[in-house]
């Protein structure tokens, strides 16, 4: 009991120092709510207008870019981009209008064409600004073009070693999706829970192979709800079952998370509040689960799509079977960095008190239950891409 009070204590101390530094460094409001989707809609549609003088070269006499530009005056995207495109055509290496056509697909929601342009700048540009924006620019029409798709595939992989049990745990959770209507998914599913310790005798975790379907239905911004029906194969217990899940999840973050730094910014600090919460019963342990995660972030960007970020988190999970290692409250502090690679995974290592809920009596926060201190350092991907 003394370990556990010493382990939440040293937390709290931690936690007021972070606050502390954070107030500091960020004296505004920085909780306010914002959407990555709108932001990007707000970017790239200012970029048509930040562009219009960028993009115009020396020769103002030349009649096609003036033509293009009073389309774009006049909202005339489509005539604009056709100027644009003829011009091109002697001049395919002039970055800027290529910028500038990206931005006009991008406002006529032609994700593909726009990606395709910025990308030719990002590759082709001198200009170290135009790079940036083209960059970031394709970041999100590549999101746009996953949100848009017919069909998709995402995948979610979080694999990590720890200290305590001397244990390598990973979790496996892919999508095929197939877009019914807007805010409507199906598709196929697969997800695998494992690590290294568990056996038949001594169970850590719920090792389990589980492959089927899923319908979605996205409620809300910041929830929706899943429903899978597959097949699984409980690793542990040796037998095979009907999976049968229901899954609402609801999630929301408070904060600015810049993803990029441009190479003329002075801005490398941003702050932000993740919480996300998750109920679902699992048929295959006839068993109902709940957990709720927040988490508190300093990212500092570090030059392109690289950035070290320091955070502290905290993780409640309870379960209707009150198996003891189900039932649990995490206390954590943790530093992660991710290269200069937009598809590279986030690396991590994080330092974590462990305080189980359920005593031997099998009733919450009575008895001598137990308490356990850890140091994980693993690995995240999350990967989605329109098929």
């Amino acid at each position: 009991m003394e370990n556990r009070y010493i382990h939440i204590s040293g937390y709290i101390f931690f936690l007021l120092i972070f606050f502390i530094a954070a107030e500091t460094a960020f004296p505004q409001s920085i909780f306010k709510k914002e959407s990555p989707l709108k932001k990007s809609v707000i970017s790239l549609n200012s970029g048509i207008a930040a562009s219009t003088k960028d993009t115009i070269l020396a020769n103002n006499n030349d009649e096609l870019l003036n033509k293009g530009y009073d389309f774009i005056n006049k909202k005339q995207y489509n005539e604009a981009i056709s100027v644009f495109k003829t011009y091109l055509i002697t001049n395919p290496r002039d970055t800027r209008i290529n910028m500038q056509l990206g931005y006009l697909y991008s406002e006529t929601r032609n994700y593909e064409n726009a990606y395709s342009r910025f990308t030719y700048v990002s590759e082709n540009s001198k200009d170290p600004e135009e790079v940036d924006k083209s960059r970031t620019s394709m970041w999100y029409m590549r999101e746009m073009m996953v949100k848009n798709a017919r069909s998709s595939f995402d995948l979610y992989f979080h694999n990590f070693y720890e200290s305590y049990y001397r244990n390598y745990v990973s979790n496996l959770l892919t999508h095929l999706n197939f877009k019914l209507t807007k805010n409507i998914f199906a598709g196929l599913y697969a997800e695998t829970y494992l690590d290294s310790k568990s056996n038949s005798e001594t169970i850590y975790n719920d090792r389990f192979f589980d492959v089927g379907g899923f319908s979605k239905v996205q409620l809300t911004d910041y929830m929706n709800f899943e429903l899978r029906i597959g097949y699984v194969r409980e690793i542990d217990f040796k037998k095979n079952s009907l999976s049968f899940k229901p899954i609402l999840s609801l999630g929301t973050r408070l904060g600015k998370a810049s993803f990029y730094k441009f190479s003329k910014s002075s801005t490398t600090e941003n702050f932000y509040f993740d919480v996300y919460g998750v109920g679902l019963y699992d048929y295959k342990f006839r068993n109902v689960f709940a957990m709720l995660q927040l988490k508190e972030v300093l990212r500092y960007l570090t030059g392109g799509y690289s950035y070290l970020e320091f955070y502290l988190k905290q993780e409640f999970s309870l379960d209707s079977k009150k198996i003891d290692y189900n039932n649990y409250g995490d206390l954590g502090v943790g530093i992660a960095f991710k290269p200069n690679l937009v598809n590279f995974p986030v690396l991590f290592a994080e330092a974590v008190s462990r305080n189980y809920l359920i005593g031997k009596d099998e009733k919450y926060l009575s008895g001598n239950f137990k308490s356990i201190f850890q140091v994980r350092a693993g690995f995240l991907i999350y990967f989605n891409t329109k098929l």
